[in-house]
């Protein structure tokens, strides 16, 4: 039995000596120490009553640099009071509180934001803390802990939230001069003679049946009018496929570990094809060889043209981490069965081993426009014959914001909704 618990015990035992030895003093004693320990029992018991403290972000998504209010809300609701508080929430390192003094932690990379104070009887405290994001990523905010104890800090109790909010922070987006890429055609000429891509909400015609022909494209109608089969021809689609590759891999071997700056450079040179593409009103796509958060899946989003695609992809780039899920070329092989011919494929690296390679071969012989980008001079040298390869990246430090970031991505996103209108 702890100590401060023992009190109780100790006060009885004086009460009961007292009378036993007729003391009056040490039964008084014994009865101060009986009532004041039972109060500060029931008071400690019930501090937490009623009591409720929250945290919320305003803002779930920012760029780098972009300040973001965390508001914390400390509330009591019920008489009796807390005569001293104090509370403590986690931020990573990479969010900065330029307002703050924060605390040390004994977990890597965590610190703490502290307050202390007294709430009284239905009272509340509302704090609002500026966090600065200096880096990409998926940056934890909490746990958090409050402490508080009664009217003489015998019972004193702890009350923790392990729940966890987290605040995306986009790449560094560049323009296509930032990255040394034309701005009118990147990546060649995007209309062909070919009619690839089929609208199938635009009927160009009618024409008889063929083998084949899947049971959707007949018209019922006209087979009914004229007697036989008729199929329907669609006009050629305006969308067109842009598939955005990312190899997170920037050394040889998992164990020898990786290059932060190229990783971030691979990551921002892929952010700037994406938000350039859903500009130029692509259907654009992503496949990486990493994982989401918390899940065993790797990163893949479907091509789409969907207003919340640029958003999606944006996101995803920001959870990479350098923690692979294989390599990009088993994803690859993966993905072609579902991609559709005469996609636009931009692979973004600065490795290319043979085995990627390879895929990269297979996806131009299947119909597709393949194109690397390479951050590295040893990506560039290991790019197969007839795949057509930029240096792209080396113009800019990843550890430099691009003014032009968040204007880009609203511009790129407003085009891309007004072309779905």
């Amino acid at each position: 039995m702890p100590f401060r618990d023992a009190w109780l015990l100790v006060g009885a035992f004086l009460v009961f000596v007292g009378f036993s030895a007729s003391q009056p003093v040490v039964a008084g004693i014994g009865f101060v120490i009986l009532v004041l320990g039972g109060i500060s029992r029931y008071w400690s018991k019930h501090l937490f009553d009623r009591v409720t403290m929250t945290r919320k972000l305003r803002e779930k998504r920012a760029f780098i640099g972009d300040d973001v209010l965390l508001d914390v809300l400390l509330v009591n609701q019920k008489p009796l009071p807390l005569p001293w508080y104090q509370w403590r929430i986690g931020v990573l390192e990479s969010l900065e509180s330029s307002d703050e003094v924060v605390t040390a932690s004994a977990s890597p990379g965590l610190r703490w934001i502290v307050r202390r104070g007294a709430l009284g009887w239905y009272e509340r405290h509302n704090w609002s803390f500026p966090l600065r994001a200096r880096e990409r990523g998926y940056h934890q905010i909490g746990p958090s802990l409050l402490r508080s104890a009664d009217l003489l800090g015998v019972f004193p109790r702890v009350q923790d939230n392990e729940l966890l909010d987290h605040l995306i922070v986009f790449p560094r987006v560049f323009t296509l001069e930032e990255l040394g890429l034309p701005a009118d055609r990147p990546f060649g000429e995007r209309k062909g003679g070919d009619r690839i891509f089929e609208d199938p909400l635009r009927i160009a015609g009618l024409r008889e049946y063929r083998p084949g022909d899947p049971m959707r494209r007949i018209d019922w109608k006209a087979t009914a009018r004229r007697g036989d089969l008729q199929s329907r021809v669609y006009e050629p689609s305006a969308t067109q496929q842009l598939y955005v590759m990312v190899n997170i891999d920037t050394m040889a071997h998992p164990w020898e570990g990786y290059l932060h700056d190229e990783l971030e450079r691979i990551v921002s040179v892929a952010a700037s094809i994406a938000v350039w593409a859903a500009g130029a009103r692509f259907s654009v796509g992503l496949l990486a060889n990493g994982a989401f958060p918390n899940a065993d899946r790797p990163i893949r989003l479907a091509p789409s043209r969907s207003p919340d695609q640029l958003t999606r992809v944006l996101e995803a780039l920001a959870v990479i981490q350098p923690l692979t899920m294989g390599d990009l070329a088993t994803s690859i092989v993966r993905e072609s069965g579902r991609m559709p011919a005469g996609s636009t494929i931009v692979i973004v690296a600065s490795l290319i081993p043979p085995a990627l390679a390879g895929a990269m071969s297979r996806l131009q012989a299947d119909g597709n426009r393949v194109y690397v980008l390479g951050t590295s001079e040893k990506a560039l040298d290991a790019v197969p014959p007839g795949i057509s390869a930029r240096p792209v990246g080396h113009g800019f430090d990843p550890s430099h914001a691009a003014p032009s970031s968040e204007s880009a991505f609203h511009k790129a996103s407003a085009t891309s909704a007004g072309a779905r209108r």
